[in-house]
Parts: C-alpha cells; structure tokens; sequence
C-alpha cells in the first residue's frame, strides 16, 4: 500500500512541476465592421464609402506564388455629405501594416481604420466587383 502511495505522489509531483507558471497575455479577437463595395458606414461624425477596388494582384489563396501581391482600394471620408478626403489604400499579405496608413478617421470618440479587404483572390475564377467588402475595426 505505501508503494503505491508513493508512486502515486511521485506521479502528481511529476505533474504539478510540469505545470507552465508563465503568465500569458491572450489577445482579444478585434471585432471588425463589413463594408461592401460602393456602400457608405455612417456614424454620428462621418461617414466611410467604399469607392473601388483600383488594383487586385494578390497571389490566389491555392496557388503558391513567388509575390504575394497586393489590393488598392479607394475610399472616401465624407463629413455631413461633404467630401472631406479621399485616400488610396495599399494591403499587402503577408507585410507588416502600418497602422497610421491604415487610420481612416479618428476623433476624441471615435477611430476607424482599414483592417483587410475581402474576399482573397482564388484560381478558380475572378472576383466580381460587387463581391468585394472592406473589413473596418472601428474603437469607439
């Protein structure tokens, strides 16, 4: 009886020393907004329109490729119906983004910025433009 006591406590001395103490900061998922193409996101102090895909040269997601491409889109910032700014946005997979590029708006309240333009490319067919939305993290 006192050997198997033993292994036992060995065996759960064994498992609790395994245990990882290390505190590990888990990131929460960003929640982001669907903009499709040629509709407007309103918010009580602008509103965001999703103008045009200009370019869309990514590397298909089944097919291996040597560039991995890029996405251009065009966006409008409008405030009270009044074009305020019009910025040409670069998304390249697989590169680091700097967020200030990506910023569309930001105030004391509000910030909104470009997160990914969906859907990728694939070598089965062309993306209609209709099929395109902007994905929007917006921080209120």
């Amino acid at each position: 009886m006192k050997c198997y006591l033993l292994i036992v406590l060995v065996f759960i001395s064994g498992v609790v020393v395994a245990q990882d103490s290390t505190n590990i900061k888990i990131e929460t998922p960003k929640i982001v907004s669907k903009l499709p193409l040629g509709k407007i996101y309103n918010s009580d102090e602008v509103q965001i329109k999703f103008v045009d895909v200009l370019t869309d040269s990514r590397c298909p997601k089944d097919v291996t490729c040597v560039w991995a491409g890029e996405v251009v889109i065009l966006v409008d910032i409008l405030q009270d119906d009044i074009l305020i700014e019009q910025k040409k946005i670069v998304f390249q997979p697989g590169k680091s983004i700097n967020a200030e590029l990506m910023l569309l708006f930001s105030s004391k309240n509000l910030k909104i910025t470009a997160y990914s333009v969906l859907p990728n490319p694939s070598s089965k067919g062309k993306i209609k433009k209709e099929d395109y939305y902007l994905q929007l993290d917006i921080e209120n």
